[in-house]
């Protein structure tokens, strides 16, 4: 059994690396992340820029100009969400401190693809998920069963930020920011793009995101080379073919 879907056009952003051509010299060995640098959201108006984290603009370059004339379905995934909002917000419940509304708004799971939608004009439904040990297959399961029941098109987002020191312990911490989008539509004589399909595997080994938490980049360097296997859960893989 296969699931079928086109992945018709997608955008990610990784620590400063988004351009197409920074992605192919990223593939081969020329480019590496850098530091300290935040995603170009200049397109947007200030007052709403200023309510954007770090992880949020990240979301926002790769998200924003897929969603251009487009009022579809966003899909959002990530593990640990504003892990450092919500960690400063905790802070402030440690020291017994007034927590600010806005604040407190920004730091939930579903911040994000709220803020989105607004900014787009998007009045589709909008839907974050908590990711868990294979954000991947929960993203991708979620997304097709959408377009199985008979939505066109639609947005899915993967994104994650570095742990604050203090959760590291108990989970890696990605490298860098990390956000990716994809366009996906239903297989049709309109559609374009790369075929994608779920496929059961017996043999696919994936590690749990709370130990490979740089899950994103494997689906990234499959859509950059047009063709591969990525495997995204326990059972699982993503295969993408070049038409």
């Amino acid at each position: 059994m296969s699931i079928e879907f086109i992945v018709s056009e997608w955008r990610a952003w990784y620590s400063g690396i988004s351009e197409p051509a920074e992605w192919q010299s990223w593939r081969n060995g020329g480019i590496t992340p850098k530091e300290n640098i935040q995603a170009d959201v200049s397109f947007l108006p200030a007052m709403q820029r200023r309510r954007l984290s770090p992880l949020s603009k990240a979301v926002f370059n790769t998200a924003y100009p897929l969603l251009q004339q487009r009022d579809i379905p966003m899909l959002c995934c990530s593990v640990h969400g504003e892990a450092k909002r919500t960690y400063a917000l905790l802070q402030d419940v440690a020291k017994e401190e007034d927590l600010s509304p806005t604040a407190f708004g920004l730091s939930v799971h579903n911040a994000i693809v709220g803020q989105l939608s607004i900014a787009g004009k998007v009045r589709s439904p909008a839907l974050a998920l908590a990711g868990g040990d294979f954000p991947l297959q929960a993203g991708l399961m979620e997304a097709v069963g959408i377009l199985q029941e008979g939505t066109k098109q639609l947005l899915l987002l993967f994104y994650e930020e570095p742990l604050p020191e203090m959760y590291q312990p108990s989970s890696e911490s990605p490298s860098a920011i990390c956000a990716t989008a994809l366009l996906l539509t239903k297989p049709g004589e309109e559609s374009y793009g790369l075929r994608a399909s779920l496929l059961p595997s017996k043999g696919a080994k994936v590690q749990s995101a709370f130990k490979a938490p740089d899950y994103q980049l494997p689906i990234v360097r499959v859509l950059l080379e047009k063709s591969g296997v990525v495997p995204v859960g326990l059972g699982w893989e993503l295969c993408i073919n070049a038409d």
